[in-house]
């Protein structure tokens, strides 16, 4: 069965991310990895599975994935559909998620946290001295010794991605039969 990832990425994560999730999925299926911020995004129709994955950048996803989850919602809501986000900020998850959709909507697959990186070296400009600002912030800051865990960098979470790649297997499977 085929499977589409359709992902933007501003520093990168979130495409490795979209390469992990393909990579646990590929044993058993087809799968199709889909820039969405460069490239155009084929419909839904053309695969079984989808899964939509988006950077947060200042408090939002991709305008452009937004409008294709919002313009195909019916096929969405007819098929295996999964959202995932990275982000620094891993705490606002569920503000995110609030901000982004409708109060009660909730893709079949559900909304995921991959986590997110902050690596300043992926960045040009401003952005970059932002990123590096912030990280180093983080780092430098002198927390007591059970307050360390709450502070740490961002990282991706192998285990999300591992369960959002299951639950796409099931839900495959059970089209099957």
């Amino acid at each position: 069965m085929k499977i589409m990832i359709v992902y933007s990425t501003y520093g990168g994560t979130t495409k490795d991310c979209a390469e992990l999730l393909a990579d646990r999925l590929r044993d058993h299926h087809t799968v199709e990895l889909v820039d969405g911020r460069h490239d155009s995004i084929p419909s839904p129709d053309s695969c079984d599975a989808l899964v939509v994955g988006s950077s947060i950048r200042m408090g939002r996803m991709n305008k452009k994935l937004r409008r294709y989850i919002r313009d195909n919602r019916e096929t969405l809501d007819n098929m295996p559909f999964g959202i995932y986000f990275c982000c620094g900020y891993t705490k606002q998850f569920q503000e995110y998620v609030d901000i982004q959709f409708p109060k009660n909507y909730e893709p079949t697959l559900g909304f995921h946290l991959f986590g997110g990186e902050m690596k300043p070296e992926r960045y040009k400009g401003f952005d970059k001295f932002i990123m590096r600002m912030m990280r180093d912030s983080i780092k430098t800051q002198d927390f007591e010794e059970d307050e360390r865990r709450l502070h740490d960098l961002p990282e991706i979470y192998p285990e999300n991605i591992a369960v959002l790649a299951k639950n796409i297997s099931v839900a495959l499977n059970k089209m099957q039969k």
